[in-house]
């Protein structure tokens, strides 16, 4: 019963983060991510063996990125799931709102350190039209996956 409450929780979790993205955009216009990106980075990663490729935004768009992006995005879901179920596991933590806000927070140096430098925007989005801004989203979209994962484990009683 835990494999399918871990996979849940992280679905669910990244539903609650992607709800955040259209909140933002319905309220000031900010545009929710590009999981067509993702989705062809990710094809290229696994045809190309090639992780860093930083003119990702000038490659012809590949057939099904969309699709196999949302897929890459609610699988890194499960796996954020599956690291704060581990972490209960081990009593590093316990169930809570709080606990899911500071690995929300601690998480998102996937995107700082890892996803933005590997798409070409370099690290803490320095590339990008406005780091600051890159930084804010990621954080708050990690702060709401975070958020979700705590509480809904905490939830169903872990």
């Amino acid at each position: 019963m835990e494999i399918f409450h871990i996979v849940i929780i992280g679905i669910v979790s990244c539903v609650v983060m992607d709800l955040w993205q259209r909140l933002l955009k319905l309220l000031y216009s900010i545009n929710p991510s590009d999981w067509s990106v993702v989705g062809r980075w990710f094809v290229l990663v696994v045809s190309d063996r090639q992780i860093y490729n930083p003119t990702i935004d000038q490659v012809a768009p590949i057939k099904n990125e969309l699709m196999i992006g949302w897929i890459v995005h609610y699988s890194v879901a499960i796996l954020y799931s599956i690291f704060f179920y581990i972490l209960l596991e081990y009593g590093i933590c316990t169930a809570s709102l709080i606990n899911g806000i500071i690995f929300g927070l601690i998480s998102v140096v996937v995107p700082w350190f890892f996803f933005m430098p590997v798409l070409g925007k370099g690290f803490l989005g320095m590339k990008t039209p406005s780091p600051l801004m890159a930084c804010s989203l990621a954080v708050g979209s990690h702060i709401a996956i975070g958020a979700s994962i705590g509480g809904f484990y905490q939830i169903f009683g872990y």
